[in-house]
């Protein structure tokens, strides 16, 4: 199906949401927004409040809007989403460094050039081939590692190419330059062993789970940093959960599949790790605030994120 929508300006994208039943209080103002997000962005806000009828059996999401839908809800929903992003965005940092930190002293113990070192690593990290780049995985992250550090215009990196040219840099250098992907990826290529002393220094008591929780953090970062909706995206990569009786702070959504899979899970995990990373940190009130600026609407509510009934009042939240 060849794709046969024109070009609008703002004044005839405005007019078209008009027409379909979006309630304009501001006209001025709504264009500005149309101007400074745009159309296709905000889009995906407005998705909720579009029509639906049956079809066959198949629900069809409509062009029209539900009535009462006001276009000053959908910015702010926006905002709200921004504002959630931001304020993982500062979490996923903290567990950033503090997992860089920790691989790298679990590894270093094996020599400053255990990344490298085939006996200090899961010997699957080296048999598995990418069919298509016919490279180990453990090439692949050597070669994204190098890339990143050849390229790097850091005074570190840069003094250090200079003062030891020809010189390969020891882990706890080279870590300086990992984003979270990379990070993620080499700790699944780590030795069980390692993966389980690193999992333990966060409290999460088995290496598989740590594994999944690191992707899925992985994820949300990108589209975090991407700046894509957030809200009510569900998780591309599922995190495993521990019992209850290994992390009681986290018992209260075992089992709730909509919470793990959502935006709530993945602030729960990461509350968790958090807290093994700096306990008196005041990013968990931080976080029940922003949640507390949820737009008041009769069409989207925090259901959609994960968020269970009194979520506020668990263990891990209170």
């Amino acid at each position: 199906m060849a794709y046969s929508k024109p070009y609008l300006t703002v004044k005839d994208q405005l007019a078209l949401i008009k027409s379909r039943g979006m309630i304009i209080s501001d006209e001025a103002l709504a264009e500005s927004y149309l101007n400074k997000i745009g159309y296709y962005r905000l889009s995906g806000y407005w998705y909720p409040y579009r029509e639906a009828k049956q079809v066959a059996g198949i629900t069809k999401v409509l062009d029209d809007f539900k009535s009462g839908t006001k276009s000053s809800e959908i910015v702010d929903l926006y905002v709200f989403d921004k504002k959630l992003r931001l304020v993982f965005l500062d979490v996923i940092e903290r567990i950033e460094i503090a997992l860089r930190v920790q691989i790298t002293l679990q590894l270093g113990k094996q020599g400053a050039d255990a990344h490298r070192n085939p006996k200090a690593l899961h010997p699957n990290f080296l048999r598995q081939i990418n069919q298509k780049t016919g490279k180990s995985q453990h090439a692949e992250w050597l070669a994204r590692n190098d890339d990143a550090f050849d390229r790097s215009k850091e005074e570190f990196a840069k003094h250090f190419r200079t003062k030891y040219f020809g010189e390969i840099p020891p882990i706890w250098i080279a870590a300086e330059l990992w984003d979270f992907g990379t990070m993620s990826f080499l700790y699944a290529g780590m030795r069980k062993s390692d993966q389980i002393a690193v999992a333990k220094t966060f409290n999460v008591p088995s290496f598989d789970v740590m594994e999944t929780w690191l992707r899925s953090i992985n994820v949300a970062r990108n589209i975090c940093a991407h700046h894509s909706r957030f809200w009510n995206k569900p998780s591309v990569v599922q995190p495993k959960w521990p019992s209850a009786v290994d992390v009681p702070d986290l018992g209260h959504i075992v089992g709730d599949t909509n919470a793990q899979t959502r935006i709530y899970g993945l602030a729960c995990l990461c509350a968790h790790l958090l807290k093994s990373i700096n306990p008196n940190s005041t990013w968990l009130p931080r976080f029940k605030s922003t949640v507390s600026d949820f737009p008041s609407s009769t069409v989207v509510n925090l259901k959609s994120a994960g968020f269970p009934a009194d979520w506020d009042k668990t263990n891990l939240w209170s």
